[in-house]
């Protein structure tokens, strides 16, 4: 029997949180019309056990799928291959959703014809949350052409994150997607090929995803930075190949524009983790050889990247720049310049 909607969840050693973001779910009125496939990815603690618990009460509606570890773009591949839903959204095991914003988003998909539908979203923080909301400049419940959101914007963003989307199944199985195994942060190619597979979008006022940040351990924390830099490069490097495969074909330049805005943001934001997070010098090969390689095989590219300044000078000549910098970013004079720069910055955009 076909669902309204699958939700992938991404399982790896996630004993401490899995109960929480299973039992999100479970007031949800709609809980029937929802395929909750908790892909196991080779965890080594009761992540396994306690799922098979919640699969015993809720078998029409959880799903234990147990798979060697091949890291979150396995599981995203995993659980696309096996979706019954209609539409497809992420979530990853240490997050939780909203049950009643989760009944309202799936009051929203039961009628719309839109590929993808987007909503709020909650960043939680040990100290607090924070509503992201990407959708005020569009009217709640209008379906937009992709072009449409677009065309008139100078820097578009990146609107369409793993925590705000929710995609025709069909749509992500039709442009192909299969994302990177065995690596971090494999949910930015997820972004890329939502970008790719919506051809009509939605804007809804359900806030359902609450998104764990901040914590110790976490991949994107700077611990995690520093650990997984590698992932990261490894998925930008695998961007810039997508992007130099599928853009011919891609018949819309709004659309080209929009997943080159990912690479671009992903570009830059190498350059701050390696600057401003990471403060240790034996990983500064890596990134030398990648801007190395990324300059040879995609020149064009490269001269569209949206760098500042600062980070151009970088570009230059990475291996001496990259301690300068670092070592720059963290003297007085650098904290003045920032001082001045937020100053003005108000007066200037007025």
């Amino acid at each position: 029997m076909n669902k309204l909607l699958t939700i992938s969840i991404a399982a790896y050693n996630v004993e401490k949180t899995i109960k929480k973001c299973l039992d999100s779910f479970l007031p949800c009125r709609h809980l029937k019309d929802i395929e909750i496939l908790v892909i196991n990815d080779g965890s080594h603690d009761q992540t396994k056990n306690i799922v098979e618990i919640y699969e015993n009460y809720f078998p029409e509606s959880i799903y234990l799928i147990n798979k060697e570890n091949g890291g979150h773009g396995s599981t995203l591949n995993k659980s696309l291959k096996l979706a019954t839903g209609t539409f497809y959204k992420a979530v990853d095991g240490d997050d939780w959703v909203d049950a009643a914003e989760l009944d309202k988003l799936c009051d929203w998909l039961e009628k719309t014809n839109a590929d993808l539908v987007v909503d709020d979203y909650q960043e939680v923080f040990p100290d607090g949350s924070k509503l992201i909301s990407l959708g005020n400049n569009y009217e709640i419940g209008k379906v937009y052409q992709f072009d449409e959101l677009f065309r008139e914007k100078k820097n578009q963003g990146n609107l369409f994150v793993m925590s705000n989307s929710t995609i025709r199944t069909q749509r992500l199985r039709d442009v192909g997607m299969n994302i990177q195994e065995h690596c971090f942060y494999a949910d930015t190619e997820l972004y890329f090929y939502i970008g790719l597979a919506a051809k009509t979008v939605m804007f809804v006022d359900s806030c359902t995803y609450y998104y764990r940040k901040g914590y110790d351990g976490q991949s994107v924390s700077a611990e995690g930075v520093y650990k997984h830099i590698e992932d990261l490069i490894k998925i930008e490097s695998n961007l810039f190949l997508l992007f130099s495969r599928i853009s011919p074909n891609v018949e819309s330049s709004v659309r080209r524009k929009y997943l080159f805005s990912i690479i671009d943001s992903r570009y830059t934001m190498l350059f701050n983790c390696y600057t401003m997070i990471i403060q240790k010098s034996n990983k500064d090969r890596l990134f030398d050889e990648f801007l190395r390689n990324t300059k040879e095989k995609y020149p064009d590219m490269i001269n569209h990247m949206h760098l500042s300044q600062i980070n151009r000078y970088i570009s230059m000549n990475p291996t001496k720049r990259v301690p300068q910098i670092r070592l720059f970013r963290k003297t007085f004079i650098f904290k003045v310049f920032q001082a001045i720069k937020h100053t003005i910055k108000p007066v200037i955009e007025i």
